[in-house]
């Protein structure tokens, strides 16, 4: 059991090595229904919070970004610059990179441990079928190293005051409209790195203050996965960072729940339907209609481009990205 763990986590690393040093792991570009989403953006109230919060119109983006695969402690300073100047490619680059080495080294050292399981293995006297998935996995071990190498040639200099700014890199992100950083960081903040968290407290009231930006400008742009931690934080009996944030409120509840009822996939309405009914069970008769009345109108104004909740299946990672 434990070598397979092994296995599929290198596996997995492979995948990211691949994606990198093939030049796809570059800043998302709004296309289709998210293009045309963000126009929408225009639409929250306080135009500041939109522009701090990511609406696309406002990030800047300017001179191409360092190679890809480009050793991160080279290339760090330049990323964490423009980022705080406000370049949304920048920012999404830094903290792909250091999230991509603040795992690496747990990944590496594994691999290196079954490696060694592996080669001091008694192979006199092995049936047939075990001595050839012994083969398969001296093959994949050493295929794995290959790209393990280029990923040290990433992530080797990345020192530990780099790889402890990948909070704040991540808040940055978000901020400026990248939509996983936005996902993660609403739905992990500060506690995606407990150690960094014990010695920074105060990225716990930093998390809190970003909070109501993020949610408006994920509403502003159509995006599905700030709805689904929203209806997720505000179910009773809700924990988690985000629910300790937002106050228990069951109008809001019903107000999310309904919103991503409109654009789910016809296999999930029925379940979504039920608890509709149980939350509005909870609400006056009017507060039922002024929450079904500002679903449709968010709905309509800044959803209904295409793009519905498939984005958001059962046990999606809000952490994901898209390297992986």
């Amino acid at each position: 059991m434990r070598r397979r763990h092994f296995v599929i986590a290198c596996a997995g690393l492979i995948a990211v090595a691949c994606a990198y040093y093939l030049g796809s792991v570059r800043g998302p570009r709004p296309t289709g229904a998210a293009a045309a989403t963000n126009t929408a953006a225009g639409n929250v109230r306080d135009e500041n919070a939109a522009r701090e919060a990511g609406a696309t119109g406002f990030t800047r983006r300017t001179a191409s970004l360092p190679p890809p695969g480009a050793p991160l402690q080279n290339v760090f300073a330049e990323l964490q610059a423009r980022a705080n100047a406000g370049d949304v490619d920048a920012a999404t680059r830094l903290y792909r990179d250091l999230s991509l080495c603040s795992r690496f080294r747990s990944i590496d050292w594994a691999n290196s441990q079954l490696a060694d399981e592996l080669l001091g293995e008694q192979v006199d006297g092995m049936p047939p079928d075990q001595l050839e998935n012994y083969r398969a996995q001296l093959e994949a071990i050493e295929s794995r190293k290959r790209n393990v190498q280029r990923l040290h040639a990433l992530c080797d200099g990345a020192d530990e005051a780099m790889l402890a700014t990948r909070v704040p890199a991540m808040q940055k992100a978000a901020q400026l409209g990248e939509t996983h950083a936005r996902a993660c960081y609403l739905a992990a903040g500060p506690n995606l790195d407990a150690r960094g968290l014990i010695r920074h407290p105060e990225r716990l009231e930093a998390y809190r203050a970003s909070v109501p930006r993020l949610i408006d400008a994920g509403i502003a742009a159509g995006d599905w996965k700030v709805v689904d931690l929203l209806r997720n934080a505000y179910q009773p009996g809700a924990e988690g960072l985000l629910a300790g944030v937002l106050d228990p409120d069951p109008v809001r509840y019903y107000r999310y729940l309904k919103l991503y009822r409109l654009g789910a996939e016809a296999y999930r309405t029925s379940k979504l339907d039920e608890q509709l009914q149980a939350a509005a069970a909870r609400l006056a008769p009017e507060q039922v209609r002024e929450a079904d009345a500002w679903a449709e109108t968010a709905y309509h104004r800044n959803f209904d481009a295409g793009n519905s909740t498939e984005s958001t299946v059962t046990g999606w990672d809000p952490c994901s990205f898209p390297y992986e």
